[in-house]
């Protein structure tokens, strides 16, 4: 294994939904920025993981996520030859927001083409094995197939989705007793929805969990939605694995094993089973399973769920955090809350972004601080991607002055990525 050793401004832990932002942000204000990142490509839960629609970037009434996250669905978009969305035109009836569907193909290679363009370095299929402080410089240590790659950096960001650095310091963090169940991401198609009679295929649902045939949780959202709901979606985001931990490589094995199986068993059933499933085709499998939440890192302040529902105006907002709680669970499904009031735009402070007691490191996406009901609300894609451009911004401009991120003025960071396209707040 040969040893290579590299001196950059800032290494993001996590090229995914908040981490490809942040780097950008970082390396378009002219920081060297490198991202490792343990997978295959940039976008993370968005694309390798198959949850093709990052929302929101509208409110009902006015654009509330944009920027970087923006530019890039945009450019997407134009690649595809599709007309941008107009959230004017749209009906928002059963959710105070909009989806927004990515390619994920474009979208993967777009970021991958925007972060050299701004002259982030990519090391793809790495993982982050130590980090150590060295006066005021931290020594990452990542390792690869006959890699073994020792990075000294000023600022670190992580956004593992796990707290990985965070937890390697030895820096406080949070995890529930009981976790959000994880998915697999994965399509059916060529079901003939003609054939499909709401009763009759949800009788044949019930005989076939009856009779052990379907497990619980092969279809998520059975105490939810008829069983005509998981043929229309051709599965998607519909199975749940229970007590899903991906913080570590044999939890993530264990997830991949249960949704794989999960999802061959209800390809069978639809096919075997249906009237009008005879035809269908097992058409996208994502690569790995995901994790909706394991650990969270206290921060200087931890968001909590007043915060979230009374849209607490934080002095040092750094974005926004528009979404409804959505909070998966083995015994109901999903249970969702929206915010009461159009007129009410829950916020990110800066300070649950920042680990306790700590200097010259930052979080994002899964890993802010925030209580299991506030975190229910605020780990929607487009939220944790603006918080990885305040949060690249603010590396950015510690280094540039010479001081700790914690020291950046949240209103600094604000105007920064106000001036890279997002949202004032």
């Amino acid at each position: 294994m040969k040893t290579v050793t590299e001196t950059v401004d800032v290494v993001v832990a996590g090229g995914g939904t908040a981490g490809h932002i942040a780097a950008i942000q970082a390396a378009r204000l002219g920081v060297k920025t490198t991202v490792i990142e343990a997978g295959t490509m940039l976008g993370g839960t968005m694309t390798v993981g198959g949850v093709n629609m990052p929302n929101h970037f509208f409110s009902k009434t006015a654009p509330v996520v944009q920027g970087i996250p923006w530019e890039l669905y945009t450019k997407s978009k134009e690649i595809e030859g599709l007309p941008i969305p107009d959230y004017r035109k749209r009906r928002p009836i059963e959710t105070p927001g909009y989806y927004s569907y990515i390619n994920v193909p474009v979208y993967a290679a777009v970021a991958e083409e925007e972060a050299l363009k701004a002259g982030v370095i990519l090391h793809y299929h790495e993982f982050i094995s130590e980090v150590k402080a060295d006066g005021n410089w931290w020594e990452v240590t990542s390792l690869g197939r006959g890699i073994r790659r020792v990075t000294r950096t000023k600022e670190i960001i992580d956004c593992s989705g796990d707290s990985d650095v965070v937890r390697m310091l030895g820096l406080k963090t949070l995890k529930s007793k009981v976790s959000q169940p994880g998915t697999l991401e994965y399509k059916i198609e060529g079901i003939e929805h003609e054939q499909i009679w709401k009763e009759e295929v949800q009788t044949i649902y019930e005989e076939a969990m009856r009779d052990g045939v379907l497990q619980k949780g092969d279809w998520a959202y059975a105490n939810m939605e008829p069983f005509q709901y998981y043929l229309q979606h051709g599965g998607h985001n519909a199975t749940h694995i229970y007590d899903a931990d991906t913080s570590d490589s044999d939890g993530q094995t264990r997830a991949n094993i249960e949704g794989r199986e999960r999802m061959l068993r209800m390809f069978k059933f639809v096919r075997k089973s249906i009237p009008g499933g005879e035809r269908a085709v097992l058409k996208m499998m994502a690569p790995y399973a995901l994790a909706r939440e394991t650990y969270h890192t206290v921060g200087e302040y931890l968001i909590t769920k007043n915060d979230f529902f009374k849209a607490v105006d934080f002095e040092d907002r750094v974005c926004n955090a528009f979404n409804y709680v959505d909070l998966h669970s083995q015994d109901v499904g999903c249970e969702v809350e929206f915010v009461e009031g159009e007129g009410l735009l829950p916020k990110v402070p800066f300070r649950a972004l920042i680990p306790k007691d700590s200097n010259r490191i930052t979080v994002s996406g899964r890993n802010i601080s925030a209580n299991r009901i506030a975190f229910a609300g605020i780990r929607a894609q487009c939220i944790c991607m603006a918080m990885g451009q305040a949060v690249g911004a603010a590396a950015a401009m510690a280094v540039k002055r010479g001081v700790f991120s914690r020291e950046v003025d949240s209103k600094d960071i604000v105007a920064v990525t106000v001036e890279h396209g997002a949202v004032p707040i």
